[in-house]
C-alpha cells in the first residue's frame, strides 16, 4: 500500500504510523494522570499554601476535596468531548483536550497562594482543578478509543495496554517530581517556590502532545463510518438510548482501575507517612516498587489477552485483589522488606487487570457511540471510585481509627468489578463492532470472528 493511501482496515496501517499513534495518544494520556499525581502526592504542601488550618488534618481533606472536586466535573467532559468526537472524529477532538489540559495545569503553577490573596487562592485552584477534570473526561477513553481503532486486531490487546503504561508513567512522574524537589531544595524553598515546577511542566508537554497528534490522519474505522454516512447525528441520546447497557458495563469494568491508581498510587504516600508514620523516603520507594511492577506487567498481560482472551486475564486480575489486598495491606504494616513485597504484588495485581481490561473497554462499544460511550461511563466510574477514594479513605480511616480502610475499599470495589467481567462478552481476536455494542450477544456472534494469533 502506498504511504499516502488512506488506509481503510487497521491492519493495513504502515508499522512508522502506528508507532505515531502510540506515542500522540500516550503522552496526553501521560500528561493526564501527571497532573493528578503530583497534585494527589503534594496534598500536604497545597493544603499548607490554599487552605491553611491550625488542624494539618482539615487542611490536608480541605486539600484532597479540591483533588477530589475534579473528579465530580468528569462526567460532564465525558459527555461532552465524547460525543463530539463521535460526530467529528477522535484526532480534532484529542488536540483540543490536551492544549485545554496542560493550559490548566500550566496556570496552576502561576497562582499566587492564600497568604497573598487570601480566599481567591484556594477558589482559583479549585477551578483550574474543574478545568483540568473537565477536560480530561475526555483525554484517556479517547486515547484508548483512538489506538484502539489503529491496533490490528490480533495485537489489540497489547497495543492498547500502552495507554495504561502511560498512565502508570505519569503517576510515576508525578510521583517523582515532589521526590526530587526534596533533595535539591529546602522544605522553605519547596513552599515558597518549588512547588510550582512540576505544575509549569506542563506547559511544554502540551505542545509537544499537540505537535503529534496533529501529525496523525483520522482513524480507519471512523472514516469508513464518515465516508458510509452512518455517523450518528446525536451520538450522545444514541448512547444515553440505546447503549445505556454498554456503558454502565464500562462504569464496572473501570472501578478496580480507579481504586488501583487511587488506592495503590496517589493516596499510598499519604497513607504510607500519615497512617503508619513511615518516613518520606520509604514511602517514595515503597510506592515506587507498585508504579514499577504495575507498569512491568501491564504490556505481558495486554499480549496475554490477545492470546487468551481479556476476559480470562481481567477475572485473575479481579479474583486476585478480592482474595489477597487484605493480606497485602497487613504485610505493608510491618515495614521492612515486607512492605516491599506486599506492594510489589499490588501493583502485579493492578497491572494485570490494566492489561486485560485495556482493549476491553473500546471493545464494548459500536464505532459510532464508541468515544461518548466510553467516555460517559469510564468517568462516572472515576467520579465514584476515583479522586474521592483517598479522602475517604482518609475520612473513614480516622474516624473510625482503622489503617486498613484503603484495603477494605478496594475488596468491596473489586467484588462489584468482578460482576462486570463476568457480563463482558469476549471480543479478542474479532474485528471492533461497527453497528452494535459488543455487549449484546447477538452482536458477538454475528461479528467475523478471525483467528487468535499467538
Amino acid at each position: 500500500m502506498s504511504t499516502t493511501e488512506r488506509p481503510t482496515s487497521p491492519d493495513q496501517i504502515p508499522a512508522a504510523e502506528l508507532r505515531r499513534a502510540v506515542y500522540a495518544t500516550s503522552i496526553g494520556n501521560t500528561l493526564e494522570w501527571f497532573d493528578f499525581a503530583v497534585y494527589g502526592y503534594m496534598a500536604v504542601v497545597l493544603g499548607d499554601l490554599f487552605f491553611p488550618s491550625d488542624n494539618p488534618t482539615a487542611s490536608l481533606l480541605l486539600s484532597l476535596a479540591a483533588f477530589a472536586a475534579s473528579f465530580l466535573v468528569r462526567p460532564l467532559g465525558g459527555a461532552f468531548f465524547g460525543p463530539l468526537g463521535d460526530k467529528l472524529g477522535r484526532r480534532g477532538v484529542l488536540c483540543v483536550i490536551v492544549v485545554s489540559m496542560s493550559a490548566a495545569t500550566f496556570c496552576i503553577g502561576l497562582l499566587p497562594t492564600y497568604a497573598t490573596i487570601g480566599v481567591a487562592a484556594p477558589v482559583l485552584l479549585v477551578a483550574l482543578r474543574l478545568i483540568g477534570g473537565f477536560t480530561a473526561g475526555g483525554e484517556v477513553t479517547g486515547a484508548t478509543t483512538m489506538i484502539a481503532e489503529y491496533a490490528p486486531v490480533a495485537r489489540r490487546g497489547f497495543v492498547t495496554s500502552w495507554i495504561q503504561m502511560s498512565a502508570t508513567l505519569g503517576f510515576f512522574l508525578g510521583l517523582a517530581a515532589p521526590t526530587v524537589l526534596s533533595l535539591f531544595l529546602t522544605d522553605d524553598q519547596v513552599s515558597s517556590w518549588g512547588w510550582r515546577l512540576p505544575f509549569l511542566v506542563a506547559g511544554p508537554l502540551g505542545v509537544i502532545g499537540l505537535y503529534i497528534r496533529l501529525r496523525l490522519r483520522e482513524t480507519p474505522d471512523f472514516e469508513s463510518l464518515r465516508e458510509e454516512g452512518e455517523v450518528a447525528k446525536n451520538p450522545l441520546t444514541e448512547t444515553l438510548v440505546r447503549g445505556w447497557r454498554e456503558v454502565v458495563l464500562a462504569g464496572g469494568l473501570g472501578i478496580l482501575v480507579h481504586l488501583g491508581y487511587f488506592m495503590s498510587l496517589v493516596y499510598m504516600p499519604t497513607y504510607l507517612t500519615n497512617s503508619l508514620d513511615f518516613s518520606a523516603s520509604t514511602a517514595f520507594l515503597a510506592t515506587t516498587t507498585v508504579v514499577l511492577f504495575d507498569t512491568a506487567v501491564i504490556p505481558f498481560a495486554g499480549r496475554l489477552s490477545d492470546r487468551v482472551g481479556r476476559k480470562p486475564v481481567m477475572l485473575a486480575g479481579a479474583a486476585g485483589f478480592i482474595v489477597l489486598t487484605l493480606p497485602i495491606f497487613l504485610l505493608v504494616r510491618q515495614g521492612g522488606a515486607a512492605t516491599f513485597v506486599a506492594l510489589a504484588v499490588l501493583g502485579a495485581l493492578h497491572g494485570t487487570y490494566l492489561g486485560g481490561v485495556a482493549a476491553a473497554f473500546p471493545e464494548v462499544f459500536a464505532t459510532r457511540v464508541r468515544f461518548g460511550g466510553f467516555s460517559i461511563g469510564h468517568n462516572v466510574s472515576a467520579a465514584i471510585f476515583g479522586g474521592g477514594t483517598p479522602l475517604l479513605a482518609a475520612y473513614l480511616g480516622d474516624r473510625l481509627g482503622t489503617t486498613l480502610m484503603p484495603a477494605y475499599l478496594i475488596t468491596v470495589g473489586g467484588l462489584l468489578c468482578l460482576v462486570a467481567v463476568t457480563r463482558y462478552q469476549e471480543m479478542a481476536g474479532r474485528p471492533l463492532p461497527t453497528t452494535r455494542p459488543s455487549s449484546s450477544r447477538r452482536a458477538a456472534t454475528a461479528v467475523r470472528t478471525e483467528h487468535i494469533v499467538g
